[in-house]
């Protein structure tokens, strides 16, 4: 199976669809679609990831390669990554992640 999530940040005016599918073990394929050239470039350096890379802060290959990608600390796609991630490991519910459709940052001042 395959989860999926969308990144619209409007702020840089990119679109960004992340796709997930367990190959077994707990290990991701990824495949990011890009407008950004610096989330093409995170995407080419992270074909996969373990679950050690999507569980743990410390030692995470998401958030090294997102450095050196050269993505800023703003950057919403390994979040994003990380919940579909989540998602397709059964540790967020993929009915409600569903139901609820979206998760925001709402800038309020």
């Amino acid at each position: 199976m395959t989860s999926k999530v969308e990144v619209d940040a409007r702020i840089c005016a990119h679109k960004t669809i992340i796709e997930v599918t367990d190959k077994g073990g707990g290990t991701m394929a990824v495949h990011i679609r890009s407008e950004c050239k610096d989330i093409r470039h995170f995407a080419r350096l992270l074909p996969e990831v373990s679950p050690e890379d999507y569980t743990r802060w410390s030692g995470s290959r998401v958030w090294e390669v997102a450095e050196k990608a050269g993505l800023t600390t703003t950057c919403l796609i390994p979040v994003a990554l990380i919940n579909a991630c989540w998602m397709e490991a059964g540790m967020i519910s993929k009915r409600l992640a569903l139901k609820e459709g979206a998760i925001c940052v709402r800038f309020l001042e």
